[in-house]
């Protein structure tokens, strides 16, 4: 079993790999930089403006911690960015098989591993990491280890570190700790010791900090209960279980995959965990539904997969218990792991497909060379300026400091820009030491707004296009005359 084990991280890896060299670095997956880069513009700014400890109200700069060792080492491109998340994404495979191999005999892994680990919304979310997810995934697998070995305190360390990284993580913590107090109230009393308490309140201390002198910092974020977009987000959810997601999110597509299966098989498996009527699939699967439908009615949050892919590691800990509960011989293991196996194929098939068509604008790899343009000692003086959503936290991180990229309008969101931001954007476009960059696909803009009301100003500039790697134009930069 050993080396079907390693066969399967080793797997992983190179297909991280793949995935890390399929497309270019995209404006979320760059985003956590920005707590470096830019700091003195991000939610909580200390260090004499050096670093930042919240980047959004929301996401916090652990990510960022990590990375600023790392990026002292390495240039900084798409793919030397995405590499610790590629060295990750097998670590994150082997804490599950671990956990696994602790419940349930070898079919019941494999079996689930087949589901879990060769699902494309693990390997994607991870190794491109938008979401952020990546750190969410590992810090709660070890705390599932660390409760295994009743350390209690590094469990309430590990769930504050989950907190600091993105606050939606309560989504998992209130779920996995109402469960465990239907079904195993006894084990939840050490995790209210004062120690514990204490561990999670210093993980948690630039959220907790931030929230105490930011209170109003949440204002412009909805975090009430909305039954409205149900629907919507139920559909999203199937889309995630199903592996079709990501279905014209990364690359196009001409028409929606069809349904592969795969969410026939977690809802299967979600009704034999209660079935089977054991303690232990019951509470994993309680917890998994529970933070789903904190998802699901979260206003404004939760209908995406970097959200779904969250409980991952609570939904491959219920799947195999039920599995190991199950009075299946293992010709009938066998054959029900070679049936997701094809449908995980069928999947991954049609993502290769879209490999081959190229990316989404978003996901462009011209923005390499134009971060090496824009470099160049005195391209643009005055600034560069983006004029629609895509452009700014990615070829920031690929510059490193060398410039700076900045929406050309602050409310750029907006469907038609107020006056003044309007007029704001027209200055900023007629200065003659200041670049612009846009969309040079013949696509519609994302927020039509900024371009609208710079567009004036673009008539008499001097511009060049940038091709992507299948040579088809991709951005256009308008320069300095």
């Amino acid at each position: 079993m050993r080396w079907v084990f390693a066969a399967t991280l080793s797997a992983l890896f190179v297909l991280g790999w793949m995935v890390a060299n399929s497309c270019g670095l995209q404006q979320d997956e760059a985003l956590f930089l920005k707590a470096i880069d830019d700091p003195a513009h991000c939610a909580f700014p200390v260090r004499e403006g050096r670093m930042a400890l919240m980047i959004m109200p929301y996401v916090g700069a652990l990510k960022a911690a990590l990375y600023v060792p790392y990026l002292k080492l390495v240039p900084a491109d798409a793919f030397t960015l995405r590499l610790p998340m590629v060295a990750l994404a097998p670590v994150l495979a082997g804490l599950m098989l671990w956990l696994w191999r602790r419940m349930a005999a070898g079919p019941a892994v494999a079996f689930t591993a087949v589901l879990m680990l060769g699902h494309p919304h693990f390997t994607a979310p991870v190794v491109l990491d938008w979401g952020p997810v990546a750190l969410q995934l590992l810090l709660t697998l070890l705390a599932m280890h660390a409760y295994r070995r009743q350390w209690f305190a590094a469990v309430g360390l590990l769930a504050g570190l989950m907190v600091w990284d993105k606050a939606v993580a309560v989504w998992v913590l209130t779920a996995v700790t109402a469960a465990a107090a239907v079904f195993y109230p006894a084990r939840v009393r050490p995790l209210l010791h004062w120690r514990v308490l204490a561990a999670f309140a210093l993980g948690a201390a630039p959220y907790l900090a931030f929230r105490l002198m930011s209170p109003e910092a949440m204002a412009g974020f909805r975090t009430d209960i909305d039954f409205g977009s149900l629907a919507p987000k139920l559909a999203a959810l199937r889309g995630t279980l199903d592996g079709t997601a990501l279905a014209g999110y990364i690359f196009p597509v001409p028409a929606a995959p069809p349904p592969f299966g795969l969410r026939l098989v977690f809802g299967a498996m979600a009704l034999l965990g209660f079935v089977v009527r054991r303690r232990l699939p019951a509470f994993l699967w309680t917890a998994t539904l529970g933070a789903l439908v904190a998802m699901l009615l979260t206003g404004g949050a939760g209908g995406s997969v970097h959200h779904h892919v969250l409980v991952w590691p609570l939904l491959g800990a219920a799947v195999c218990a039920t599995v190991a509960e199950l009075p299946l011989p293992r010709s009938a293991m066998v054959g029900a792991t070679a049936v997701v196996a094809l449908m995980q194929l069928q999947a991954w098939s049609f993502y290769r497909d879209g490999v081959a068509m190229g990316t989404r604008r978003e996901w462009s790899d011209a923005t390499n060379p134009v971060a090496a343009h824009l470099a160049q000692p005195g391209v643009c003086p005055a600034g560069v300026y983006a004029l629609d959503w895509g452009f700014s936290e990615n070829l920031n991180a690929l510059g490193r400091g060398r410039y700076q990229v900045t929406t050309i309008a602050d409310e750029w969101w907006q469907p038609q820009l107020p006056a003044p931001q309007a007029a704001i954007a027209a200055q900023r476009a007629q200065d003659p030491r200041a670049c612009l960059l846009e969309w040079a696909d013949g696509a519609p803009p994302f927020f039509p707004g900024i371009r609208v009301a710079a567009g004036e100003a673009l008539r008499t500039r001097p511009s060049r296009v940038f091709l992507n790697r299948r040579h088809q134009p991709a951005i256009r930069l308008y320069e300095s005359p």
